[in-house]
């Protein structure tokens, strides 16, 4: 597992800082400055780092803040299309890179009102944007994996689970973080949604909160050991268990930065590194 374990970046400098200093091999990259496009390259060439790219890998200058913003479930075509045109260009860069997937948010909220839009409707344009992100991953022969966050209906593992059998193309990226909040305002039972979107899980994000007051205002807190399911903290080491027993070779990104929020505790972020490695090891 020691070759699966990497850490989100999205500046040249936290490559150092976050991968290379704690002793890990992959990295997945988000968001850079585009003139330190060729520098990331041979860093990562020099360091023989495996890596990811969470989309986009640069953001263009047409696309709303934050870049983070996914409208593959809007109701607005021109706005779907602003986001297929952006996973376009970072699947252009993720061929370049020699990525070995690219991690799309999908499914997520319409940030446009869908008024009157039925759900059936509604469907039809998540099952439409499924369709194109799978040609498009055939077309640049990279894999996207998609990565589910609400407030959508469509956050559901049945729903999710069936798209991805008939779109085998795409794989689902499971993050602990967004999933804990979904728990917690949607009710959704997390251990039954592994179950049910388990074959499709090909890589894992690992961040941690209590629900959506810590997300709004830490956003993504580093895991540590400290934090106990029973306080309302994401169940990592479940979760790891869960996945990792019967895919033991699933790229896990730590997706948080290395600032322990000092009201929680201020804890080293480099233990929790530890000790995922250390679950990742034992499940395995």
């Amino acid at each position: 597992m020691e070759g699966n374990l990497g850490f989100h970046c999205h500046r040249l400098s936290q490559v150092d800082e976050r991968i290379v200093a704690n002793g890990l091999r992959r990295g997945e990259f988000y968001h850079f400055p585009p003139d330190e496009l060729d520098a990331l390259k041979r860093k990562i060439k020099d360091h023989d780092l495996s890596m990811s790219i969470h989309c986009p890998l640069v953001k263009p200058s047409w696309y709303p803040e934050p870049p983070t913003l996914a409208f593959l479930c809007d109701v607005d075509e021109e706005k779907r299309q602003l986001n297929l045109k952006m996973i376009t260009e970072t699947l252009e860069a993720a061929r370049d890179f020699e990525a070995e997937y690219v991690v799309v948010h999908f499914p997520s909220p319409s940030f446009t009102d869908p008024g009157e839009t039925s759900h059936s409707d509604m469907c039809d344009i998540l099952w439409d944007s499924a369709e194109r992100l799978a040609r498009l991953s055939e077309e640049y022969e990279v894999p996207i994996h998609i990565e589910g966050f609400g407030p959508t209906p469509f956050l559901e593992g049945r729903f999710i689970a069936g798209m991805l059998r008939t779109l085998p193309c795409l794989g689902y990226c499971y993050d602990t973080g967004h999933m804990n909040m979904a728990a917690k305002r949607d009710g959704i039972d997390i251990s039954e949604f592994i179950d049910q979107v388990a074959p499709s899980i090909a890589s894992v994000h690992v961040w941690n909160n209590r629900g959506l007051e810590d997300y709004s205002r830490y956003r993504h807190i580093p895991v540590h050991p400290s934090q106990h399911p029973g306080e309302g903290w994401a169940d990592i080491e479940t979760i790891l268990s869960r996945i990792v027993k019967d895919k033991p070779t699933v790229p896990v990104i730590l997706e948080s930065g290395t600032s322990y929020p000092f009201a929680l505790g201020g804890y080293d972020y480099r233990d929790g590194v530890e000790w995922v490695r250390r679950l990742l090891r034992t499940s395995s």
